[in-house]
């Protein structure tokens, strides 16, 4: 059985805190969630639900999580929040 969470519904785990966006501030994308990233492919419809991502998906949003994670730092430090 594939798992699945609506846009919603993640948004609203987004909003309590229990879900975090690959990048802040964006309405859907990439969204760790209970250990594990789950995302709405590319092909699917405007309303479809998140999906799970596979092992090699997960390594690729977990790399690009880092990246984005290192230019906030340094964008904190320019605008001096850092």
């Amino acid at each position: 059985m594939t798992e699945h969470i609506s846009q919603d519904r993640m948004g609203e785990l987004i909003d309590s805190g229990a879900a975090k966006p690959m990048l802040q501030g964006m309405e859907v994308g990439p969204t760790f969630y209970q250990d594990r990233w789950w995302y709405i492919p590319t092909e699917a419809a405007d309303d479809a639900d998140y999906e799970p991502a596979d092992a090699e998906m997960s390594e690729r949003f977990a790399g690009l999580q880092r990246r984005a994670d290192a230019i906030e730092r340094v964008q904190a430090e320019l605008d001096g929040r850092g």
